[in-house]
């Protein structure tokens, strides 16, 4: 009797374990099927735009995407829960991508222009550009009318050469290009240049010898950095809630930091 009722219960322990560890399994399962099902967004980007996105080439030559964007990019994927798969075209071809559905998202420098917001939709903006005024150190060039009368160097065709030509008595020097325009101020035979404030950034890593003064940024919506969505895309409303708790939590300001330095952000507040 008491080796019937000794077997009788290890055969019940043992089926009891059997359960546990198949109950323990089938939880497991699912738990790995949803890993595996993790949804994978396409992000549209055009890589030629540093800080905001360019490519890097690492010692072993590998290739990586960096930027303000890409960090951007990573902290919302990070957030939503899904993977990139990263496109790099060019810059003409992402409205396009995201309209005919080919991009699920773009976070490229693009603007919510109102001929762009007729085809796809945008988040709200998470970056206003501002223009930066770049002289040699000590210059201390800080709004347009400490320009008065100087000769001022811009990139041949944009809106900064219309900005320059409103300076009272200032002789204007239109460039082929903004790197012609820092190697004038570098050379002395401009007094300042004026451009676009995050590029300028880019320019004083490779001369020293540079200082940046940001004029006051006008807050247009037109003009600001936003995310490029599909028309009726179901993440809008998420990206705009995550957007939102990067500037309560510091996280923009933690990555425009790490790109464009104190003095850049400490300027634009």
């Amino acid at each position: 009797m008491k080796k019937s009722k000794i077997f009788s219960i290890l055969l019940v322990t043992l089926l009891t374990i059997g359960l546990i560890a198949g109950c323990s399994s089938q939880k497991e399962e699912p738990q790995k099927e949803a890993e595996q099902a993790q949804k994978t967004l396409v992000l549209a980007i055009n890589a030629t735009f540093p800080p905001f996105e360019s490519v890097k080439v690492d010692e072993n030559g590998k290739q990586a995407f960096v930027g303000i964007d890409m960090d951007i990019a990573n902290y919302i994927a990070e957030r939503l829960n899904v993977k990139l798969e990263i496109k790099d075209m060019a810059f003409n071809g992402l409205v396009t991508a995201i309209s005919s559905g080919r991009a699920d998202l773009c976070i490229s420098g693009i603007s919510p222009t109102a001929e762009r917001l007729k085809v796809i939709d945008f988040s709200d903006p998470y970056f206003y550009p501002q223009t930066g005024i770049l002289s040699l150190k000590g210059s201390e060039y800080k709004t347009l009318e400490s320009l008065q009368g100087k000769k001022i160097g811009v990139s041949l065709g944009t809106t900064y050469a219309e900005q320059a030509a409103s300076v009272k008595d200032a002789k204007v020097v239109e460039l082929d290009n903004t790197p012609l325009v820092v190697q004038e101020i570098v050379n002395g035979r401009v007094d300042a240049g004026i451009f676009d404030g995050s590029q300028a950034i880019e320019f004083m890593k490779e001369n020293q010898n540079l200082e940046l003064h940001l004029l006051p940024a006008e807050m247009v919506a037109e003009d600001s950095y936003a995310i490029a969505l599909p028309k009726n895309s179901p993440y809008k409303d998420e990206i705009n809630k995550i957007l939102a708790e990067m500037n309560e939590n510091g996280k923009m300001d933690e990555i425009l930091t790490k790109w464009l330095g104190e003095s850049y952000v400490s300027q634009k507040k």
